[in-house]
């Protein structure tokens, strides 16, 4: 779903240049489209990247096959 999100902005971007008569204003719309789309990206394979190592940390508690150890008594002195 955030991958979509992500390629319909770029592609939204890539249709939908900016046309300014202003060559400042023409460098900071273009600055400003390359920063929204790459932090669109970078948090969408973040949080891929976050998402698989959860998963993966998972599973392998799943079959770490130790079982916890118990809890030593308490010292009554």
């Amino acid at each position: 779903m955030c991958l979509g999100l992500s390629r319909r902005m770029a592609l939204y971007y890539a249709l939908h240049p900016p046309h300014y008569s202003s060559a400042i204003a023409q460098s900071i719309a273009t600055a400003l489209k390359t920063l929204i789309v790459g932090m669109a990206f970078l948090a969408t394979f973040s949080f891929g990247f976050i998402a698989l190592g959860l998963t993966l940390v998972f599973v392998r508690s799943l079959f770490s096959g130790s079982a916890p150890t118990p809890a030593s008594p308490e010292d009554p002195t």
